[in-house]
């Protein structure tokens, strides 16, 4: 069976912030540091630590490459540094495909503006504010990768792109599959995906490159707008889904008790803005769960659907049961694609709620 090494980090912020400050200071820095004594680079010959120390140092790299970077963690983690000290320092000797590794991160960085202006998860923010410490040690593992025919995470399976990681205490998480290059999402327009399309989970529509979060709603840039959103039954008091015409409430709509003013917009919230402003199309994805369709017609009965191009073409004020005053947009759809009443009874397939079945109890 094949195998793939990584670490066993969890998905928030904080423990992603700990993880790199403990690598770059254990794993970049002590490799940095022998090959400048040895004044070349450091090979498994040298040695069982300093074999190790590569391991960890390209299953580090790969994994930085799987991650949203964001501004707090270029500074807090020094990753401009970090990459620097590996691809610029000539006292410094790294192995080539390091190097490559390193030069490619800083400019896949460098051209997102090390996320200045991505939508991020507010509690993720939160939480990488307070992140504590000098960094912790996350233990790597040897995690086993699906056959290629299995018929859940196999290439024609509902979890292709997906991997089932296992911890030293036994607890299970689901990561993205290193050896299955996902789609970008930060793309406008439909980014090659047919309306309709399907996805168990909203790991796998990240993997789609259908929507670029697996946390939250709005995924997008606070300057060009938002390149989709999640509509789901969290906000069923608030939104107001007609199917061609939505009403989307903006982030933390639930949270404001000031009748008079609305909360301080999200970054989320300035997304859906900057897409009124720019009259770029945004992706409209709906969730679906037991009984999500009882309280909201469009949504599926189970995992996300992707259900076509919408414009944002306005702005209201709204109050919620608090009282407080909330934002919330108007979208409509293009015209010219297939009906949403067509897709809604075409997707899910009864095949991939079978599927979906099978996953959800252990398969």
């Amino acid at each position: 069976m094949a195998t793939v090494q990584v670490f066993d980090v969890g998905s928030s912020k904080a423990e992603q912030l700990q993880h790199m400050k403990y690598q770059n200071r254990a794993t970049i820095s002590m490799l940095g540091a022998k090959s400048k004594r040895l004044r070349r680079v450091v090979t498994p010959e040298d040695g069982p630590h300093c074999e190790d120390l590569l391991k960890r140092g390209r299953v580090y790299l790969r994994w930085l490459d799987t991650i949203e970077i964001t501004p707090q963690l270029k500074m807090k983690a020094t990753l401009p540094e970090m990459l620097q000290l590996i691809t610029n320092k000539p006292e410094l000797f790294y192995p080539q495909d390091m190097k490559a590794s390193a030069q490619a991160l800083y400019k896949k960085w460098e051209a997102e503006n090390w996320g200045a202006t991505t939508v991020v998860d507010e509690e993720e923010a939160a939480a990488e504010e307070v992140a504590p410490g000098n960094g912790q040690e996350m233990p790597m593992i040897q995690s086993p990768l699906p056959p290629s025919d299995h018929p859940i995470y196999g290439e024609q399976g509902i979890m292709h792109g997906i991997m089932v990681v296992r911890g030293p205490n036994g607890k299970m998480s689901y990561r993205l599959n290193p050896n299955v290059p996902a789609r970008a999402a930060k793309i406008y327009g439909h980014n090659d995906i047919p309306i309709g399309s399907w996805f168990a989970t909203r790991l796998v529509a990240l993997h789609r490159g259908a929507h670029g979060s697996s946390v939250g709603g709005i995924a997008g840039s606070t300057e060009t707008g938002a390149y989709s959103i999640v509509v789901s039954k969290a906000y069923n008091d608030l939104d107001d889904d007609q199917g061609d015409t939505l009403y989307y409430s903006g982030s933390n709509s639930h949270k404001n008790d000031n009748p008079y003013q609305s909360a301080p917009s999200s970054a989320g919230t300035n997304a859906l803005k900057a897409s009124l402003r720019t009259g770029r199309p945004v992706r409209v994805l709906r969730a679906g769960g037991p009984h999500s369709s009882k309280n909201n017609f469009w949504l599926p009965k189970c995992g996300i659907r992707y259900d076509g191009l919408y414009q944002v073409t306005g702005i209201r004020e709204r109050k919620n049961t608090n009282g407080g005053l909330y934002e919330q947009f108007r979208l409509r759809r293009e015209p010219g694609q297939t009906p949403l009443e067509d897709i809604r009874h075409m997707s899910p397939t009864s095949q991939q709620k079978r599927d979906l079945n099978r996953f959800l109890q252990g398969y």
